[in-house]
């Protein structure tokens, strides 16, 4: 038996943000069946056991893109962290670009207590400048944006090295295009850091080791189980080292064209239970 990965927002949670019945039968089914079921985040640990409290589900756990791998009972069994040398230098870059960013560190979500503005006033520029469909995706993604749980306000981003607290992942957010590819040139050559999305606005910088495909090599030998009977679902850019490491790859429908080119399937989408269909498929082949 193998892994089965999967992505959350936009792959397992719908434009509702919901874990549909149908999703969570169909993970039930693949671990009736042997198969060991991981979830592949950019999402903070403790923010994905938040979404999962009420499921029933145990179940493995990548976050902050592959920085980090939890065991169903919530042992750390990898950590990849930043140094602080590079955390410091982009957290400054950002502020002084204006730029929203949030620090993901072991134990909360830091991000500047003012920060909230900055996103809200780029959304409310943007209202009479896009059409109506266009504010409301906007909108949808600055709320989801905004849900996560385990948030910790700071006044600087020193408090943090004060804290010393391992830092994991640095995202940073904008509704600003030029803003936000500002933000990718002045990262995307960095030799000791890696740069991925997640969503149609943010960056993120973290570990140049960490990756979900690394976290989930990492987990497949830490566990004995066979990356060629393994199964990988997600719908943006920061899954594709996933689908590259495992035989059988499924990217939703609502993926972009150039993460589609590099799965090996096409499931429905994030809101049509997608993730349930490619695990049938899978379980039933």
């Amino acid at each position: 038996m193998g892994l089965i990965a999967i992505d959350l927002d936009g792959t397992l949670i719908n434009n509702q943000h919901q874990i549909s019945t149908e999703n969570i039968n169909a993970i039930k089914q693949a671990q009736a069946h042997g198969h060991t079921v991981v979830i592949g985040t950019g999402r903070a640990y403790f923010d994905v056991q938040e979404i999962f409290k009420k499921t029933h589900l145990s179940l493995y756990i990548i976050g902050a893109n592959g920085a980090t791998v939890h065991s169903p009972s919530g042992t750390s069994i990898l950590s990849v962290p930043m140094p602080d040398e590079d955390s410091e230098r982009i957290a400054n870059w950002l502020e002084a670009n204006n730029i929203y960013y949030e620090v993901f560190c072991e134990h909360a979500i830091y991000t500047l207590d003012s920060s909230k503005d900055i996103l809200f006033q780029e959304v409310k520029d943007l209202e009479h400048h896009v059409s109506k469909e266009e504010f409301q995706f906007i909108n949808m993604h600055l709320k989801k944006q905004l849900s996560q749980s385990g948030y910790a306000f700071m006044n600087s981003f020193g408090e943090i090295f004060q804290a010393q607290e391992k830092i994991y992942n640095i995202l940073a957010y904008s509704f600003i295009n030029q803003k936000r590819l500002a933000g990718v040139n002045a990262f995307k050559d960095e030799k000791d850091l890696t740069l991925v999305t997640s969503s149609p606005f943010n960056f993120e910088l973290e570990h140049k080791e960490a990756s979900k495909g690394n976290a989930l090599k990492y987990l497949a030998k830490v566990l004995n189980l066979d990356l060629d009977q393994s199964l990988a679902i997600g719908d943006s850019e920061n899954d594709i080292s996933m689908f590259k490491v495992v035989s059988n790859s499924f990217a939703m429908d609502n993926a972009s064209e150039d993460v589609k080119k590099h799965a090996k399937y096409i499931t429905s989408s994030n809101d049509e239970n997608g993730v349930a269909k490619a695990i049938y498929q899978f379980i039933t082949d």
